[in-house]
């Protein structure tokens, strides 16, 4: 019975897809095989392909194999998948009815990124992405060196990005590729740096420049050979081998465009392509649990100080948000990141609860346009519960370990003895008569050391204030501080936490807090040199008027 188990499963029917590599550029052409297993099927498949691919049909070849008296039969369909567009696109899935069985493959996700540049004879070329950004988005800048010599060592010197800053989470990418062009091989490197556009107005990112060094492989003509001679192709040589060479890229112009007028009131700063999405770990939980949704939104711009947008007071329920976990990468020349935020939510009512569409407005380059990108309503039911068991979990110190907090309640019950004999004669309350002086000289004693207590606690304003007069020299790292310490400050007026202070609460305070609130919102993700100073002396004037 085992024997003809086994046998069945070696004669089941699979259909996989096979592809070399994940990630390609574009004008890249990769094999890509559809592989049938003991399957019968007319006709050629068809695969179905993202937009940024295109799928050719090349050949047809099928085998044999006979093991332990069984027949394998094995069609394997090639095609020449060719990448024509950046992004991420799907390859697949699969489906074929054969004879027998209906058979699936599962899709392939390819990460296409740009192709190197065309630099006819140039050895070195410089260029970014897009050449009029608008402020805030990110544009990677592109270096190209291209060489058909043996190669000892090259390195580059970075120009300054006048009118951008580095993003601050991903960091430059370096390649290298093969390529042949009129029968001549060469070989391509590019080094690509992810900026975001800081300054409006038309800029000019000057020459970077490269110093080569190639092997020369000329050799005199001479009938005698001297020393150096003989190790003129040694690292030890002291004269030849090495011909050491300079090169440099032509500057690149840019023109920063402001945002357009027309943003909505809570924009926050998002420029690019954006989406999001929304997953809840649970859909129904007793009044006085927590349930936790994980937010996660992804894009081609920067996340830098992301953070999701407060839910109205009488939503009937409160939220906790952990710090955003945010990562960014180049892939083949693209810039992508990806925020990940675990909000928890404990309703304030049993019944269903249902939890808005959370919606955030971006500006969309490629459309020119304000948008809204939002992740779907989320429905809960709500259960009746024990007053007071709520558990809210914590992910912001050990990742996916949850730390329940549960509040328990005990009845207290007054404490009952026997009735007590006591001695009511002066004698026994003798100790109590020469007690009584003691009394004020304790309670004076008492409030003497509550006030030098009080005294010595710290003032957090104090504290807050102190932290600005020691901020970081670096700029981006003291624009973080000095909104950290602003969050701070908004948290202690309100009575709130600084990672819940988004725009609703700070407009509470009146229009100079909210405008310090956009201004430093615009800094993050508009570039800090020119204002920082005066973000400084905002800050610091809204912290004094705070004690």
């Amino acid at each position: 019975m085992i024997l003809y188990l086994l046998m069945s499963i070696a004669a089941a029917a699979q259909l996989t897809l096979e592809l070399e590599g994940r990630e390609m550029v574009v004008g890249q052409t990769v094999p890509l095989i559809l592989q049938l297993v003991n399957g019968d099927v007319r006709g050629r498949p068809e695969i179905p392909v993202g937009d940024g691919l295109v799928v050719q049909f090349s050949g047809r070849s099928s085998q044999t194999v006979a093991v332990n008296f069984r027949t394998t039969e094995v069609v394997r369909f090639s095609y020449e998948l060719r990448a024509v567009r950046a992004g991420d696109w799907a390859v697949g899935p699969v489906d074929l009815g054969t004879g027998r069985d209906a058979l699936h493959a599962d899709a392939l996700v390819v990460s296409v990124g740009n192709a190197p540049e065309e630099q006819g004879a140039a050895p070195v070329v410089a260029s970014v992405s897009d050449a009029d950004p608008v402020l805030g988005q990110v544009v990677v800048y592109r270096f190209q060196f291209r060489h058909d010599k043996p190669l000892v060592d090259a390195r580059w010197s970075q120009p300054a990005f006048d009118g951008f800053v580095a993003e601050q989470i991903a960091e430059s990418t370096q390649r290298e590729y093969q390529i042949e062009e009129a029968g001549q091989a060469f070989t391509v490197q590019t080094i690509d740096v992810p900026l975001v556009a800081a300054g409006v107005g038309g800029r000019s990112i000057p020459p970077a420049v490269l110093t080569a060094k190639y092997r020369d492989k000329r050799r005199r003509r001479s009938s005698r050979r001297s020393m150096d001679d003989l190790f003129r192709d040694s690292p030890f040589g002291a004269v030849g081998g090495v011909r050491t060479v300079t090169h440099a890229t032509d500057s690149v112009p840019v023109d920063i465009r402001p945002l357009p007028d027309g943003a909505p009131a809570d924009f926050g700063g998002l420029v690019g392509r954006f989406k999001i999405t929304v997953k809840a770990e649970e859909r129904q939980l007793a009044l006085g649990e927590s349930v936790t949704l994980e937010y996660r939104i992804t894009g081609d711009g920067t996340l830098a100080g992301f953070r999701l947008p407060s839910p109205d007071a009488d939503a009937g329920f409160r939220v906790y948000d952990d710090a955003a976990e945010i990562k960014a990468q180049m892939r083949d020349g693209r810039f992508v990141s990806t925020a990940l935020v675990r909000r928890a939510v404990v309703p304030e009512s049993e019944g269903r609860l249902r939890i808005d569409a959370l919606r955030i407005p971006i500006f969309n380059p490629e459309s020119g346009r304000y948008e809204v990108i939002a992740a779907p309503a989320v429905r809960i039911q709500v259960s009746p519960g024990e007053e007071g068991a709520g558990v809210v979990s914590s992910y912001a110190e050990a990742g996916e370990t949850k730390r329940a907090v549960t509040a328990l309640g005990e009845d207290v019950l007054p404490v009952t003895t026997p009735d007590a004999v006591g001695d009511a004669t002066l004698q026994g309350a003798w100790p109590v008569v020469l007690g009584l002086p003691t009394v004020p000289f304790l309670t004076w004693l008492m409030a003497l050391i509550v006030g030098w207590s009080a005294r010595r606690r710290v003032d957090p304003r104090v504290a807050l204030l102190k932290r600005l007069g020691d901020l970081p020299a670096e700029p981006t790292a003291r624009l973080a501080a000095i909104e950290s310490i602003f969050l701070e400050l908004v948290g202690l007026r309100v009575g709130a936490t600084a990672p819940s202070v988004d725009r609703g609460i700070v407009a509470t305070l009146g229009e100079e807090p909210l405008a310090l609130y956009d201004a430093l919102v615009q800094a993050r993700y508009g570039g800090v040199q020119a204002s920082l100073d005066v973000l400084f002396t905002r800050v610091r004037g809204f912290a004094e008027a705070s004690e």
